[in-house]
């Protein structure tokens, strides 16, 4: 997952009032959503983990 910098989704940088926003909680819910799929365990970041989850995924892939 790429590196961002703290807070580059402050609400100085995006209206978190917006459907923008709204759209990004959706996708940030169904991203935790794939990752806890793999990593039930998972907690905390998001970025700790979703590069493990896609690893996995490619492997059951590689499996098949």
């Amino acid at each position: 997952m790429k590196d961002r910098p703290n807070g580059f989704l402050g609400k100085e940088e995006i209206d978190h009032d917006s459907e923008a926003f709204d759209y990004i909680r959706e996708l940030h819910k169904y991203l935790w959503f794939f990752v806890r799929t793999f990593i039930p365990s998972a907690k905390g970041s998001l970025h700790d983990y979703v590069d493990k989850a896609t690893e996995i995924v490619a492997t059951i892939k590689k499996e098949k």
